[in-house]
């Protein structure tokens, strides 16, 4: 994905066309969804550059934390994003963000400290049962955040 935070609508697309031929001539296919893991800030015309680029949705992990928490609230951590108004709808792309920055299940961060899930029997400290639980627990915590 392209730089969002300090780049012209130039640059955008020069990075967009240079990415998606390298994708189109090394693997034959041509991406429908963004991903911006770690912006500070999002333009009011990325939706309507990725619309317009064929893409069908986009993904975002950060978003300012009062919003964060206000769409956490009111279950519109997906919406439909109209990046232009006067061209319509033909800029709009679903818009979801991830319900965390980096969207991992809070416990199973295992590259840092958290337990490792341990399924052997013959090994000590056995926790399958409690992990998965766990899991389940966090899963539908998480789902509360989304329409049904």
């Amino acid at each position: 994905m392209n730089d969002e935070a300090t780049t012209s609508h130039t640059a955008i697309i020069e990075q967009m066309t240079e990415g998606h031929e390298f994708l189109f001539k090394e693997f034959g296919v041509r991406p429908t969804i963004g991903w911006h893991i770690d912006p500070f800030g999002h333009a009011a015309s990325q939706p309507s550059l990725f619309a317009q680029m064929g893409f069908n949705a986009f993904f975002f992990g950060r978003i300012d934390y009062k919003d964060q928490q206000i769409r956490n609230e009111t279950k519109e951590l997906e919406f439909v994003w109209r990046g232009s108004q006067s061209l319509g709808a033909q800029t709009e792309i679903f818009t979801h963000v991830l319900y965390t920055d980096y969207c991992y299940l809070h416990g199973f961060a295992f590259e840092w400290t958290d337990p490792p899930i341990m399924d052997d029997p013959e090994l000590e400290n056995v926790n399958i049962k409690e992990r998965a639980d766990f899991f389940a627990h966090s899963v539908r915590h998480r789902a509360r955040s989304f329409r049904q």
